[in-house]
């Protein structure tokens, strides 16, 4: 979750804490308006202390992406792939074949 959106959420939610707290504590507009305001401050300062102290004590490395590794092991695969393939087309033909005579000797009521 990105900084500001648990920010948001935490005033957001901070918000609707104060209103239902003002409205089941206070009975005067004014008081029921400064008191969600003090809870959502409250609310809005806990989310940026807890994410400043997040980033704080998170380590953040970076890591490095070895691109062209990466690239070679991608096309020993491929080229594998390709090599199977290779290998595995004649046999299709073949077996192709040998399925439509037995498809056929079946329709005929005999054993291929």
């Amino acid at each position: 979750m990105r900084e500001e959106n648990f920010i948001a959420f935490w005033l957001v939610f901070g918000f609707f804490i104060g209103l239902m707290v003002g409205f089941f504590t206070q009975n005067d507009p004014f008081d029921i308006l400064s008191l969600v305001m003090l809870v959502t401050l409250f609310f809005y300062l806990m989310a940026h202390i807890s994410v400043a102290l997040y980033i704080r004590f998170m380590e953040f490395g970076k890591v490095h992406f070895e691109k062209e590794a990466y690239e070679k092991k991608l096309d020993y695969f491929y080229n594998q792939l390709l090599q199977r393939e290779a290998e595995f087309d004649p046999s299709h033909g073949y077996f192709a074949k040998d399925e439509h005579r037995m498809t056929k000797a079946r329709k005929e009521g005999r054993k291929a």
